[in-house]
């Protein structure tokens, strides 16, 4: 591989060990996947924040670079990390999770999101090292953006030289699609649309989908289908018919090996088979939105579904709202949120977290990459419901005993 004085110096120890060892890490990532050359990136966003996605391995990992004088050198953002309450939460994993939160912001991170693109929007073509899925779909795909899907402690070792390697989806071939999927109709509501994401990541799971069909949708169902997508695929990207901003020269180089024909009514199908269950639970139910985290826009929608006097309470419902810390707890949406009785969780999310030990025991979502990681990783069940059904179920069911 190519190096330049600066990145040989890097490589060689003159800037000291951590990046040095930065610098050896992502030069064998890049030899391996065929880059000749590192290229500089305007944005790292880091992933694996969660201590309980993390645990005590990663916190030590983070907190000895610290320790070695590490710094971020290109703007960076971290993924959101887990939910913590006092009185809750176990007090050992909120003093390691507030740990891990210390030691990224000493690097240099600039907010803790799963929406980067929310923070700093990346201009058209420009170069990025992400490593949270939903964040890298919607830079490939909406913005036209470069970035591949990197690991987490990847993304944070290319944080410190601010650099990656030029291979993948930072190159033109990179981003031909290979898959394509005609959709015969508009979803009718954003649930259907976010499950779509999980079907059609099923049926390309390693290809770049070119997807016809959904052009006339407003940006926020794009970014929960995206996220979706995401959950079930491993590509950086979809080429979405008139809006992916290279969209015609990516579907004139297009190099399709698999054809398929979605129609809706059978994912409508599908979603009741598959997503609308009964809410049986024991424990406390979460009505959810914010997966991904919420733009100011949608969080003022979802402050407008909710206006409404509370004349009642059912303590074992609650209304959360994710977004990211970069939304000041002094937004006056995020007051009138709170004071409805809504828990706007900044900068975290209940996706990774043990939500057990908040005595949760289901959770009520717009979110098909919720529906996906929950049960795994929060041990929750999950049920996904278009998102103004789902508030005015909510609010509904508050008067119930």
């Amino acid at each position: 591989m190519y190096l330049t004085k600066e990145e040989e110096a890097l490589l060689n120890g003159e800037y000291g060990e951590v990046f040095a060892m930065a610098m050896k890490t992502v030069v064998k990532v890049g030899e391996v996947l065929g880059a000749d050359r590192l290229i500089h990136v305007e944005h790292a966003h880091v992933s694996g924040v969660s201590y309980f996605n993390i645990r005590d391995s990663g916190l030590e990992f983070i907190e000895s670079l610290v320790d070695k004088g590490a710094k971020f050198s290109t703007y960076t953002t971290s993924n959101p990390y887990a939910v913590i309450i006092d009185g809750e939460i176990p007090e050992d994993v909120i003093i390691k999770q507030k740990r891990i939160i210390a030691a990224l912001k000493k690097m240099g991170s600039q907010a803790f999101t799963c929406a980067p693109y929310h923070v700093r929007k990346p201009n058209y073509g420009e170069h990025l090292a992400w490593a949270e899925s939903n964040a890298v779909l919607y830079a490939n795909s909406l913005l036209g953006a470069r970035s591949n899907r990197e690991g987490g402690p990847l993304a944070l070792l290319e944080a410190l030289i601010g650099r990656t390697y030029m291979a993948g989806a930072h190159l033109d071939d990179g981003r031909v699609p290979k898959c394509l999927v005609e959709v015969d109709e508009t979803p009718k509501d954003v649930s259907i649309m976010s499950y779509l994401g999980l079907k059609i990541g099923e049926l390309c799971p390693d290809k770049i989908p070119l997807v016809k069909g959904l052009s006339r949708v407003p940006e926020w169902w794009l970014k929960l289908f995206l996220a979706s997508f995401g959950a079930t695929s491993n590509t950086p990207m979809v080429v979405l018919e008139g809006i992916t901003p290279d969209y015609k020269e990516l579907s004139t180089k297009a190099d399709i090996e698999d054809r398929y024909r979605v129609r809706i009514v059978d994912i409508e199908k599908e979603f009741i088979k598959d997503v609308e269950k009964p809410l049986r639970s024991e424990g406390k139910v979460i009505y959810f939105i914010g997966c991904p985290h919420l733009s100011p826009e949608e969080l003022k929608q979802v402050s407008d579904l909710m206006k409404f006097e509370r004349h009642s309470r059912n303590e074992r419902l609650e209304f959360w709202v994710g977004v990211g810390d970069n939304i000041s707890s002094e937004d006056p949406v995020v007051k009138d949120l709170i004071s409805m009785g809504v828990k706007v969780l900044r900068g975290m999310c209940p996706v990774t977290t043990d939500l057990r030990l908040l005595g949760v025991s289901f959770v009520v979502t717009d979110s098909g990459k919720a529906l996906f990681y929950m049960p795994k990783l929060a041990k929750v069940n999950v049920v996904v419901k278009d998102r103004s059904k789902l508030v005015s179920d909510y609010l509904g069911c508050l008067s119930l005993k």
